[in-house]
Protein backbone atom coordinates (compact mmCIF):
# COMPACT_ATOMS: atom_id res chain seq x y z
CA UNK A 1 0.00 0.00 0.00
CA UNK A 2 2.82 2.60 1.41
CA UNK A 3 4.03 2.04 -2.37
CA UNK A 4 1.17 2.71 -4.68
CA UNK A 5 0.50 5.48 -2.21
CA UNK A 6 4.41 6.92 -3.26
CA UNK A 7 3.85 6.22 -6.78
CA UNK A 8 0.26 7.77 -6.88
CA UNK A 9 2.35 10.96 -4.86
CA UNK A 10 5.41 10.85 -7.58
CA UNK A 11 3.28 10.52 -10.67
CA UNK A 12 1.18 13.48 -9.40
CA UNK A 13 4.09 15.85 -9.21
CA UNK A 14 5.72 14.84 -12.44
CA UNK A 15 2.23 14.65 -14.56
CA UNK A 16 0.50 18.29 -13.14
CA UNK A 17 1.83 21.21 -11.40
CA UNK A 18 1.53 21.03 -7.52
CA UNK A 19 -1.77 21.48 -5.81
CA UNK A 20 -1.32 21.57 -2.11
CA UNK A 21 -5.07 21.35 -1.58
CA UNK A 22 -7.33 23.25 0.19
CA UNK A 23 -7.72 23.27 4.32
CA UNK A 24 -10.42 21.05 5.64
CA UNK A 25 -11.47 19.80 9.10
CA UNK A 26 -9.83 16.75 10.01
CA UNK A 27 -10.77 15.81 13.50
CA UNK A 28 -12.05 18.53 16.34
CA UNK A 29 -11.01 21.71 15.48
CA UNK A 30 -8.00 20.21 13.55
CA UNK A 31 -7.49 21.05 9.99
CA UNK A 32 -5.19 19.48 7.40
CA UNK A 33 -4.97 19.99 3.49
CA UNK A 34 -7.24 18.23 1.16
CA UNK A 35 -4.47 16.77 -0.76
CA UNK A 36 -3.15 14.79 2.43
CA UNK A 37 -6.85 13.28 3.04
CA UNK A 38 -5.18 9.29 2.38
CA UNK A 39 -2.85 10.12 5.50
CA UNK A 40 -5.62 11.19 8.08
CA UNK A 41 -7.62 8.11 6.77
CA UNK A 42 -4.72 5.43 6.88
CA UNK A 43 -2.21 6.83 8.37
CA UNK A 44 -1.03 8.83 12.02
CA UNK A 45 0.13 12.50 13.09
CA UNK A 46 3.34 10.94 13.02
CA UNK A 47 3.82 10.47 9.57
CA UNK A 48 4.85 13.73 9.57
CA UNK A 49 5.90 14.24 13.04
CA UNK A 50 8.86 11.77 13.11
CA UNK A 51 9.24 13.33 16.39
CA UNK A 52 6.57 13.95 18.13
CA UNK A 53 2.77 14.67 17.25
CA UNK A 54 3.31 17.86 18.82
CA UNK A 55 6.43 18.98 17.89
CA UNK A 56 6.94 20.43 13.99
CA UNK A 57 6.38 18.38 10.84
CA UNK A 58 9.80 16.78 9.78
CA UNK A 59 11.59 17.81 6.23
CA UNK A 60 12.95 14.40 5.95
CA UNK A 61 8.98 13.28 6.15
CA UNK A 62 8.48 15.97 3.41
CA UNK A 63 11.47 14.36 1.43
CA UNK A 64 9.86 10.95 1.85
CA UNK A 65 6.50 11.52 0.21
CA UNK A 66 7.61 14.31 -2.33
CA UNK A 67 10.80 13.93 -3.84
CA UNK A 68 13.67 15.85 -2.71
CA UNK A 69 14.46 19.51 -2.96
CA UNK A 70 16.16 19.28 -6.15
CA UNK A 71 12.95 17.06 -7.61
CA UNK A 72 10.63 19.39 -6.78
CA UNK A 73 12.51 21.96 -8.62
CA UNK A 74 12.53 20.13 -11.25
CA UNK A 75 8.90 18.87 -11.24
CA UNK A 76 8.11 22.89 -11.43
CA UNK A 77 10.46 24.19 -13.89
CA UNK A 78 8.22 25.33 -16.51
CA UNK A 79 6.62 27.72 -13.90
CA UNK A 80 7.99 31.47 -13.91
CA UNK A 81 8.68 31.94 -11.68
CA UNK A 82 9.89 28.73 -10.12
CA UNK A 83 8.70 28.73 -6.68
CA UNK A 84 11.14 25.67 -5.54
CA UNK A 85 14.39 27.14 -7.33
CA UNK A 86 13.86 30.88 -6.58
CA UNK A 87 17.25 32.97 -7.62
CA UNK A 88 17.85 34.45 -3.69
CA UNK A 89 18.23 30.87 -2.39
CA UNK A 90 18.30 28.22 -4.85
CA UNK A 91 15.95 24.60 -4.00
CA UNK A 92 16.91 24.21 -0.55
CA UNK A 93 14.49 26.31 1.43
CA UNK A 94 12.85 24.08 4.11
CA UNK A 95 9.62 23.16 2.39
CA UNK A 96 7.41 24.47 5.86
CA UNK A 97 8.93 28.36 5.18
CA UNK A 98 6.26 28.23 2.29
CA UNK A 99 4.07 25.52 3.36
CA UNK A 100 2.00 24.46 6.38
CA UNK A 101 -0.55 21.65 6.82
CA UNK A 102 -2.66 22.70 9.44
CA UNK A 103 -2.41 26.94 9.15
CA UNK A 104 -2.96 29.22 5.90
CA UNK A 105 0.40 29.03 4.37
CA UNK A 106 2.39 32.07 2.69
CA UNK A 107 4.93 32.21 -0.28
CA UNK A 108 7.83 32.97 1.13
CA UNK A 109 8.82 34.99 -2.16
CA UNK A 110 5.75 37.30 -1.80
CA UNK A 111 7.35 38.89 1.13
CA UNK A 112 9.30 41.56 -1.45
CA UNK A 113 7.59 40.34 -4.65
CA UNK A 114 3.90 39.79 -5.40
CA UNK A 115 4.11 36.84 -7.72
CA UNK A 116 1.00 34.87 -8.42
CA UNK A 117 1.34 31.25 -7.63
CA UNK A 118 -1.68 29.86 -8.73
CA UNK A 119 -1.58 26.17 -7.95
CA UNK A 120 -0.73 27.41 -4.05
CA UNK A 121 -3.12 27.20 -1.68
CA UNK A 122 -3.33 29.57 1.50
Amino acid sequence: MKTLILSLLALTLVSSPLHAGDLYKVMGKREGRSNHSFMYDEKDCKTCHQGSPKGPATEAACIDCHGSYDEIAASTKDQTPNPHDAPHWGADVPCTVCHSEHQPAKALCNDCHQFAFPNFSK
